[in-house]
């Protein structure tokens, strides 16, 4: 469990060294887990089928990280399309399987109920996907984080209006800032999937090859634990001040531990120029603490710690 260190007061316009910064801690509060919520729109089009192993062994796999012990602390919903209905956006608004906290085995026993055929009207989807999502986000996900998990074989193909993969992108990017878009593409050769997850704020699709059945299924439980890691990582909820304390956002420092060596203090950096160091949820009214991209890759890929300190003037710069 990540720490967070509350310390007493420190010299507001001041540069602080690791020292000075272990010299304000003088009280601990433990750090919150942020919730995680994720939507997940299922692709069953024919083509997920058709004698391919796609199907069965995405299915598989899937339904292993519904069903893990190490899912904890996660929620899912689950969705297929194309529905009968094919272009109606609402239909794909209420899920078959509601929100719940994982593991659970309705989302599987729902996916066995399943099975390919019609088209991909991945624009109508993702719409309805949008729409449960917010829901969750104005609801029981208000103080967690909300993402849309799209799983498909292939760019949109349908009768349906907007059906080409630049429309899906402006789609998703009209709410990455507050609800990301993961897309994992099953099969080969997929890389227009990459403007999809561009658009969704979440960089480059994860994509699943469909040389044989071991191998997607291998390769779909690696996307579901590379999601599962970005979404409960590198996101701290600011704790209530201990007794008597107020928060003075002028005065946190976040700092990464990894055991190898001294610690490491992460700049402040609000706009993530450059992918660095960290930035609050909301400058004017913070509720958390989000480290930076590339910042937050070096952290998942080390063992270690993070700790938040208050207490001292927050570092802009390169410290260590």
């Amino acid at each position: 469990m990540d720490r967070v260190t509350v310390g007493g007061e420190g010299g507001l316009g001041t540069t602080a060294t690791t020292g000075d910064l272990d010299a304000c801690a003088t009280q601990t509060a433990t750090a919150e887990a942020r919730p995680v919520y994720l939507v997940f729109m299922y692709d069953k089009s024919g083509s997920m089928g058709g004698g391919s192993p796609k199907w069965g062994s995405a299915k598989a796999a899937a339904r292993a990280f519904f069903e893990s012990a190490d899912s904890k602390g996660i929620s899912a919903s689950l969705a297929f399309f194309p529905d009968p209905s094919q272009c109606s956006t609402a239909a794909y608004a209420t899920p078959k399987v509601a929100m719940a906290a994982l593991p659970t085995t309705a989302l599987g026993a729902q996916l066995d109920q399943q099975s390919p055929g019609g088209n991909t009207p991945t624009y109508q989807a993702m719409q309805g996907a949008i729409a449960y999502a917010q829901s969750i986000k104005a609801g029981k996900g208000k103080d967690g984080k909300v993402a849309i998990v799209l799983v498909t074989d292939g760019v949109p193909d349908s009768d349906c209006s907007n059906a080409s993969v630049s429309q899906v992108k402006s789609l998703a990017a009209s709410v990455a800032s507050s609800i990301p878009t993961y897309v994992v593409g099953v099969g080969d050769a997929l890389s227009n999937l990459n403007e999809i997850a561009a658009g969704g704020g979440t960089r480059t699709a994860f994509v699943v090859s469909q040389s044989n059945a071991a191998q997607v299924q291998a390769d779909f439980t690696k996307a579901m634990d590379e999601i599962k890691a970005s979404a409960l990582a590198c996101d701290y909820k600011i704790p209530t001040a201990p007794a008597g304390g107020t928060f003075d956002r002028s005065k946190v420092n976040v700092r990464h531990s990894d055991g190898g060596g001294g610690p490491s203090t992460l700049p402040y950096n609000q706009n993530c120029t450059g992918d660095t160091g960290w930035k609050y949820d909301d400058a004017t009214n913070p509720t958390h603490i989000l480290l930076c991209d590339a910042t937050c890759d070096g952290v998942k890929d080390k063992a270690g710690k993070v700790d938040i300190l208050y207490g001292c003037a927050t570092q802009t710069g390169p410290v260590k």
